[in-house]
């Protein structure tokens, strides 16, 4: 693969990367609910899911998905139900408790099965279909091996947005421990990462193949 179009997929992705959509604002809620680990465990399910959908695009399965809209419009309201639902969940663990100060501290999810919902989450984020239908194709030359081309712009996707939701779960992380931390504002916590959450599935429901 040529330098330049690999550095030019590179600069692409990592900009694609920063912009606040699903999988950014998963990782802020749960970076903001939960702590800078599980943002972790949120952000490789996430990556988890794009490398299902590199495979995919390999093998012209994205493709074949993206034109197909009802199969699209199928993925892309379950992506808007999962992330409203998670975003309820998160609204009503901020309301258990009369007060911040008598607040009951919602149960911790388990590592793995955050990992999952990260992982559902990307595979029904049609965002992520048409990132590769769309934007991949033009980084591939077909004279060239397509399996090793693809191998190559997957690990460096890969590697290019961990870090970025790295930085995002994070930061996220460093303000909802502000927040736990003043006892009039606890609560406020679970409420925001709750409207990320919910912000992204109506954000996911103005998403169309055209």
């Amino acid at each position: 693969m040529n330098f330049s179009i690999w550095l030019a997929f590179f600069i692409t992705a990592t900009v694609a990367s920063f912009v606040p959509g699903p999988a950014v604002l998963y990782v802020v809620g749960q970076g903001m609910r939960h702590g800078a680990r599980k943002a972790i465990a949120a952000n490789l399910g996430i990556l988890s899911g794009n490398a299902i959908w590199f495979t995919a695009s390999a093998i012209g399965l994205a493709a074949l998905v993206a034109v197909a809209a009802p199969v699209f419009n199928a993925i892309r309201w379950l992506g808007v139900a999962y992330l409203t639902w998670l975003g309820i969940s998160a609204w009503r663990d901020s309301l258990r408790g009369a007060d911040a100060t008598h607040r009951i501290a919602p149960p911790v999810p388990g590592t793995f099965r955050m990992w999952r919902q990260g992982v559902l989450l990307q595979l029904a984020n049609p965002k992520a279909i048409l990132f590769f239908t769309a934007l991949l194709p033009q980084f591939v030359d077909a004279k060239q091996p397509i399996a090793a081309q693809i191998a190559v712009l997957a690990i460096t996707s890969i590697a290019s947005e961990f870090v970025v939701l790295a930085f995002y779960g994070w930061l996220a992380a460093r303000g909802g421990a502000l927040l736990v931390a003043r006892p009039r504002l606890a609560r406020a916590t679970d409420a925001a990462a709750g409207t990320c959450l919910v912000g992204a599935g109506v954000g996911l429901a103005f998403v169309h193949t055209a």
